[in-house]
């Protein structure tokens, strides 16, 4: 996912010792005592966070891209083997499923560490974004068709590391030092997401919560709304099995998020996740002030190359 703003112009990283003592943050057993300049702007309405400004496109995505690029120096080697076509938007959904918490994935996507928004949910109620347009399958047989193979097998590997390089400088990714830091911005933003929800302040706002939704909802509520939807809500909407969102669905999602808003626990919980990622470790800072901090310039990059050159897709895909 992109980061939901532009990085504030206020330089990368500022690194001061911020009197915390031996505080430590997400249990790691250095104190977070390195002060962070935000790389975004306040905003709950997008979920920025402080960090954001570091995370780079999806895997998904920035794959499709430089695989757009690379076609025609591919071509000059002996390779003439056009890309699937795929959207941005379905290219962006299979990196947040790929890049998911419950796969052990220790820097997820950033969506994972946000709550459903009222656009979501008057969208698509609980149900994730669409991967359809990603078009897995076919670029997976792209990938395995035997004449594209065997015109690798027999191309100069050194000519056509030389088209891939070429193709990830104009693109302006493989920049190993931008890489980490976009992994321990998407790990940290997680870790705080996780420790918010624990602190009194959003238990208390979560409580609020459940009994703001309790009269519309015809099953047992969590917790917390990051327990939503729960199994059994998933079994009752069909969740897996239909594509698209009952209009009982979207109505419980949109009344989720209202209670969220008027019970105070959306507030509460973006203040309690944004104030601890304004602290790091000297680790931590480190990997974030080797890179820069505005990568929204690549992800508009990716995304401008893959309107540009991706082949239309089907009638109906969006």
């Amino acid at each position: 996912m992109r980061p939901t703003q532009r990085a504030a112009k206020t330089g990368t990283l500022l690194l001061v010792v911020a009197g915390l003592g031996a505080a430590v943050l997400h249990q790691l057993p250095e104190p977070a005592d390195q002060t962070i300049r935000p790389t975004a702007e306040r905003d709950p309405d997008t979920w920025s966070m402080p960090l954001d400004g570091y995370v780079q496109p999806g895997s998904s995505e920035e794959t499709y891209a430089v695989n757009l690029l690379v076609q025609p120096c591919l071509v000059d080697q002996g390779i003439d083997s056009p890309m699937p076509w795929a959207t941005l938007d379905g290219l962006r959904a299979q990196s947040v499923v790929d890049e998911t918490p419950e796969r052990g994935n220790p820097s997820p996507a950033l969506a994972w560490s946000r709550p459903l928004s009222a656009d979501d949910a008057a969208r698509r109620g609980y149900h994730a974004p669409s991967t359809d347009g990603a078009n897995a399958s076919g670029i997976r047989a792209w990938g395995q068709d035997p004449e594209r193979n065997a015109a690798y097998a027999a191309a100069d590997g050194a000519e056509v590391d030389r088209c891939y390089r070429a193709a990830r400088r104009t693109l302006g990714t493989g920049n190993g030092a931008a890489q980490s830091a976009s992994q321990t911005a998407k790990r940290l933003t997680y870790l705080a997401a996780e420790d918010a929800r624990r602190t009194p302040e959003v238990r208390a706002a979560a409580t609020r919560w459940q009994q703001c939704l309790a009269p519309a909802a015809t099953q047992e509520l969590p917790d917390d709304p990051h327990g939503m939807p729960t199994t059994a809500m998933r079994q009752a909407f069909a969740l897996e099995a239909r594509t698209v969102a009952r209009d009982d669905e979207i109505a419980l999602a949109e009344h989720d998020v209202a209670c969220q808003t008027s019970s105070g626990y959306r507030a509460a919980l973006y203040d309690a996740q944004w104030n601890r990622l304004l602290h790091v470790t000297a680790t931590d800072a480190a990997v974030l002030g080797s890179a820069d901090g505005d990568q929204a310039a690549l992800a508009d990059r990716v995304a401008a190359t893959i309107e540009r050159l991706s082949p239309p897709a089907p009638e109906g895909v969006d």
